[in-house]
């Protein structure tokens, strides 16, 4: 009975003295004094440390009971540490059957602080979990299972695994390489997140071209579900001819190979000879042409002879055109007339018995067989060679038709006098023997 009283008497005292402790703090003592509620507190006395990130700040003062819990007063000394206002507050066991110290958690950065005097809600306090109740719990746990279905799910599990045990560690095995390959792709895994999210995303954005394109190929797979036996035949159509079509050449295989035979052969003869054959083909036009100025379909008869307008005539005439159409299409109006090539070269153009005057080409004066006593022998080379540069300084007298002749010979790698020699040659060969004949 003494000893109970005693209990009773240090009980009270400390109370008191805990109450002193508070009255002392709250009315001015060092460090601020903050409140906070907890739904209990077990082993938690006045004095235990309060803690900012494991280190020492404060301690409690005093505990008690109210409506909801347990109201307990601490006191912070340090005046450097700051309190954040959305502070929590747990109450945190030094050891598994030892006192208790509250945490005070997040530590403060920014922001706000908490007012001195202030109290910590209910909200944002934790108290652990006793041990008593864990192993009362797990009493209650194990007590409410079946000793007989927990023998039978043993037994079933035991027959189930029996013989079984090099496939399960092969599966445990398998299992653990595959978390470890998971691991290891762990990279590839987010970027492959990574890249199906934007894809979600962008087809999230498709939405209204997506739903066009069902639209669009169902109506198509429509249109042909609708045309169906019109394309089945089309098909089986398709079909017959290809049939058909491979019977008729399999008949003719051996004929058709003779005939593609003799096609290669013929390709090959005709691109190893297309030069030959496209100057065949411009001989052929000049020889046609030639032949077309030498016959009159009109009276049916070749002009030879006194038979109408002579061939040599023709030609030379052909060839005084050709000269006048030049310079029209040079833009030199000036030498586009026959009677400017008759005047420039008598030699070969004027075919009047009493003669052409000289002109600017400076041809020479009379008729085309009439030769002054200086002038080369009729028919000889140089007689040829001084109507070419009779040509030739026809040509150069007009600037328009000279650039061109010039350009002309420049890409011919020749000179305008040797294009005019050339074109002699080619015409009328020789001109004196042209002129003679009128």
């Amino acid at each position: 009975m003494r000893r109970v009283v005693a209990v009773r008497r240090l009980v009270a005292l400390a109370v008191i003295g805990g109450l002193l402790l508070a009255g002392c703090s709250g009315g001015g003592g060092k460090g601020r004094v903050y409140q906070a509620e907890f739904s209990r507190t077990i082993q938690l006395f006045p004095a235990a440390h309060v803690r900012v990130l494991g280190v020492n700040v404060g301690e409690v003062l005093s505990t008690k009971v109210v409506s909801n819990g347990v109201l307990v007063t601490f006191r912070v000394d340090d005046p450097s540490i700051q309190i954040p206002s959305d502070v929590k507050a747990a109450i945190v066991p030094m050891s598994l059957l030892g006192e208790r110290y509250i945490q005070l958690f997040p530590a403060y950065t920014s922001g706000p602080t908490l007012a001195s005097g202030a109290t910590i809600p209910l909200s944002h306090t934790a108290v652990p979990s006793e041990p008593d109740e864990l192993l009362q719990s797990l009493q209650n746990y194990m007590g409410a299972l079946d000793p007989n279905t927990v023998t039978q799910f043993v037994d079933n599990a035991s027959k189930v695994l029996q013989g079984n045990g090099t496939r399960l560690n092969g599966l445990i095995q398998f299992g653990s390489e595959l978390m470890r390959t998971l691991s290891a792709k762990r990279d590839d895994l987010a970027a492959l997140f990574v890249q199906l999210d934007k894809l979600t995303d962008a087809l999230a954005t498709r939405q209204k071209a997506i739903g066009t394109l069902i639209q669009s190929y169902n109506a198509v797979t429509g249109t042909l579900n609708a045309n169906r036996a019109a394309l089945e035949g089309t098909i089986q159509g398709l079909n017959d001819a290809a049939v058909q079509l491979a019977s008729l050449l399999v008949a003719h295989r051996k004929t058709l190979n003779q005939d593609v035979e003799s096609l290669t052969r013929t390709g090959r003869t005709l691109s190893k000879n297309v030069d030959q054959l496209a100057q065949t083909g411009h001989w052929a036009v000049l020889l046609f042409q030639a032949a077309n100025r030498a016959v009159d379909y009109d009276h049916a008869w070749l002009r030879l002879g006194n038979q109408g307008q002579e061939l040599a005539a023709l030609i030379l005439l052909r060839l005084q055109e050709r000269l006048a159409e030049l310079c029209l299409a040079n833009g030199d109006s000036q030498c586009g007339t026959m009677d400017y090539w008759s005047r420039s070269v008598p030699a070969l153009f004027c075919f009047q018995p009493s003669g052409c005057g000289g002109g600017s080409g400076g041809g020479g004066s009379g008729n085309a067989t009439a030769t002054s006593a200086r002038a080369p022998q009729s028919g000889s080379p140089s007689y040829q060679a001084s109507v070419a540069r009779a040509l030739t300084r026809a040509m150069n007298s007009s600037p328009k038709v000279h650039m061109a002749m010039k350009s002309q010979a420049k890409s011919s790698g020749t000179t305008v006098y040797l294009l005019m020699k050339k074109l002699l040659d080619e015409t009328v060969g020789n001109p004196d023997a042209a002129a003679g004949s009128l």
